[in-house]
């Protein structure tokens, strides 16, 4: 009988490729997770606190969708941020079970130095590379998640 070889991740020419950008990805997190923290943020509000700039007025079901988190997560992290006073709910006028949800003064004010701490990581990764290179590296990051989307669409279509 006899043995076939089954190649290593090292022989996959790609796969070094793949470990730079999950090394940068996680590192990228690393320190957005510290700076952020610095401000009594996690990444988790801040990007809550994000979604509901971009729409103020959403309801905690819109605010879950954008965040593609669960009802129990976005649930707890309005109870934080409207403890912390930095998100008001109101109820919603066409459907009084539901409630709107609106950023206070403090709330714009820690999204303000939020956006300031994820642009320096910004400026941080990109200070060494042209703009054309940070274009390319845009268009392929897309591609590759294109192609992530579609085997995600059709693993969930076939699950």
């Amino acid at each position: 009988m006899s043995r076939t070889p089954i190649p290593t991740l090292d022989q996959i020419p790609e796969y070094a490729s793949w470990v730079e950008v999950a090394k940068t990805y996680s590192k990228c997190q690393r320190l957005l997770t510290a700076r952020l923290g610095k401000l009594g943020l996690s990444v988790a509000r801040y990007e809550t606190l994000l979604a509901i700039a971009r729409d103020e007025g959403l309801s905690q079901r819109d605010i879950g969708e954008r965040l593609l988190s669960a009802k129990s997560n976005v649930t707890g992290l309005l109870q934080r941020l409207e403890a912390a006073g930095a998100i008001r709910r109101e109820t919603d006028e066409h459907d009084a079970r539901g409630h709107r949800v609106f950023l206070t003064a403090i709330g714009r004010n820690l999204l303000r130095k939020g956006v300031g701490a994820q642009a320096s990581v910004v400026e941080l990764m990109m200070r060494d590379i042209k703009r054309g290179e940070a274009k390319t590296i845009g268009r392929l990051m897309r591609t590759v998640g294109e192609s992530l989307d579609a085997a995600l669409d059709t693993r969930a279509a076939t699950t």
